[in-house]
């Protein structure tokens, strides 16, 4: 019998993947959904898309781009990220571009940020500012 890999959704997949150091609140996330589960006697559900961006990937990345010496190596780790959930072509697609757009890009549209993304992946900046108008653009 083959094992599955674990499928933790749209934004918790790249999550896992891109952001080593967000793994411990990745497990934290599952683990309370489980055990509200347990409590509820239901079955588990997915972790919401947004609870990943706000506790996982939020906490680890949207404060690091107001330092002076940012962490380029998590900057493209970021855009990496955010690449794989543009990237998203699944039933949930307008839910997944509605929770980037409002927790994602949210988060990082403001001209320091787009100042280092821009440095790091100007290419993203540019699918960001063409996919969702006014984000991402440059301003004086």
């Amino acid at each position: 019998m083959l094992a599955q890999a674990w499928d933790f959704g749209p934004f918790g997949n790249p999550t896992w993947r891109h952001f080593p150091e967000a793994r411990e609140a990745v497990k934290d996330l599952i683990c309370d959904e489980l055990q509200r589960a347990i409590d509820a006697h239901r079955e588990p559900e997915p972790v919401d898309d947004f609870e990943y961006v706000v506790h996982a990937v939020g906490p680890l990345f949207f404060d690091q781009l107001g330092k002076v010496n940012v962490d380029l190596d998590l900057v493209r780790r970021f855009c990496l990220f955010c690449r794989d959930v543009m990237s998203d072509s699944g039933p949930a697609a307008g839910s997944v571009s509605y929770t980037f757009n409002m927790y994602v890009l949210d988060g990082t549209d403001h001209p320091a940020a787009v100042r280092v993304l821009r440095q790091v992946d100007p290419e993203l900046v540019e699918m960001v500012h063409t996919r969702y108008p006014g984000r991402w653009a440059e301003r004086p």
